[in-house]
């Protein structure tokens, strides 16, 4: 019997609105609907199918509502209810106010009409990735190589805007950010200048528009680590060399940083070491993050283990505080979905999360490469600290940094994301997945 995952159908909502007359855009009184085979989670294709079908030309704004629904025999299912901009003059359909939609749209239809809050990135707001477009056709005619095609997206979400660019010569890659991620912006710049690997060329960037224009930086690796959204399985021409080789450059990235540090606080990089997470310890655990009683929060089992964890906890970063081991560049959400492969290299990207800190704290097989090889992975990673202590040394330090940088990894969440997005409840579990793998290390220190 075949482990594949079921193919994903998901039913999408489009919520077209007019805000100067409070009402929005409908078929037969309710607000319009398709099906479509795939996900839509990042706005894929939206836009094209609901312009067929309503003879419009739209653009996304943003997601308004997103679950799972119990799958069928044959489907994951998936509702997504997205907001879009109607930039034709007309579209088929009848507008109407949210009083005369179904009870369960009204909600989709309100949220759709309210004015845009300080918070919501530009790509989200209406005329919006004009703005965005009009930077990146100027920067493509500058350097003679137009785009063929309109942009292909690929993530448009609270955190950013990724899309690929259809150029004569190949793709390129568009990205933008909202403000609390702005440092993106020219820290990938300097990694691409300064530690070949660690970022993709960039062709053009803006700092205070918080956009990039980089070149194809490779291939994603699609190894379904920890089941994150790839479902093309191709491990089959992933071998152990190729984990080594990742593990090993990371390794190399991490290292060559150590005396660049300076420059990287000047681009306004933050230290989130061991002494970072240790002074977050008691809040974390607290109970406040856990969710307890709540969807798919901690059952109370699983938060009186995280809190017997504590003193465990606290040993572990001291002494990764204490260690020879210098603080280094961190990615802050490295994994597999973050790694590009090219030809026998590789291009690690999404730098929004980027600090200083333990490098232990910040790599971990786990995420980045298949189980089976997560042992040989992490031996050739160690060898970049061979000269610093010896290997079983290293070996029980990088076990403790493994299993404290679940924490690191939640407070990517917590100390980051929730406090800048306009509806933290799209991310407001997300830091539970760490609180639970953590759980799974307990005992492998």
């Amino acid at each position: 019997m075949s482990d594949a995952p079921k193919p994903v159908c998901s039913t999408v909502v489009a919520v077209i609105a007019d805000p100067e007359c409070g009402r929005v855009l409908t078929e037969a009184g309710r607000l319009p609907e398709l099906q479509v085979t795939g996900s839509v989670y990042f706005g894929q294709d939206v836009t094209e199918a609901f312009g067929k079908q309503l003879g419009a030309e739209l653009e996304l704004l943003r997601r308004v509502a997103f679950r799972r629904l119990p799958a069928s025999e044959t489907h994951q299912l998936r509702e997504a209810v997205w907001s879009l901009d109607l930039l034709s003059d007309s579209a088929s359909g009848e507008w109407l106010l949210p009083a005369d939609l179904p009870a369960e749209q009204r909600p989709w239809a309100e949220a759709a009409l309210l004015p845009a809050p300080p918070a919501r990135p530009l790509w989200q707001r209406s005329g919006g990735q004009a703005r965005l477009l009009a930077w990146l056709d100027d920067e493509l005619s500058a350097q003679e190589r137009p785009r063929t095609a309109a942009l292909q997206v690929i993530k448009h979400t609270q955190i950013s805007f990724l899309a690929r660019v259809p150029t004569a010569s190949g793709p390129l890659y568009f990205k933008a950010v909202p403000g609390f991620f702005r440092s993106e912006v020219p820290v990938t710049c300097w990694l691409s200048r300064e530690l070949p690997g660690a970022a993709p060329p960039v062709l053009a960037a803006d700092d205070a528009q918080g956009v990039v224009l980089l070149e194809n930086g490779g291939e994603t690796l699609k190894l379904n680590v920890v089941g994150w959204g790839f479902p093309d399985d191709q491990r089959g021409a992933w071998t152990p060399d190729d984990s080594r080789a990742l593990l090993r450059q990371v390794a190399q990235l991490q290292r060559a940083s150590e005396v660049r540090l300076s420059e990287l606080r000047g681009l306004g990089l933050r230290e989130k070491g061991p002494q970072y997470v240790l002074a977050w310890l008691p809040r974390l655990l607290d109970g406040r993050y856990f969710r307890t009683g709540q969807p798919d929060g901690l059952s109370t089992e699983e938060a009186q283990r995280l809190q017997a964890m504590q003193p465990e906890l606290e040993a572990q970063l001291e002494r990764l505080a204490a260690s020879p081991v210098a603080l280094t560049l961190g990615h802050g959400d490295l994994h597999e979905g973050n790694v590009l492969k090219w030809q026998e290299r590789f291009t690690l990207i999404d730098w929004s999360d980027a600090c200083i800190t333990h490098p232990f704290l910040d790599a971990n097989p786990g995420y980045l490469v298949p189980g089976e090889h997560a042992e040989a992975a992490a031996d050739a990673y160690l060898e970049a600290w061979k000269d610093v202590l010896p290997p079983a040394e290293l070996r029980a330090l990088y076990r403790a940094g493994q299993q404290a940088g679940e924490l690191f990894r939640a407070l990517g969440y917590i100390d980051g994301i929730l406090l800048g997005v306009e509806d933290a409840s799209e991310w407001g579990n997300a830091h539970l997945w760490h609180f639970r793998e953590l759980l799974k290390r307990a005992g492998e220190v």
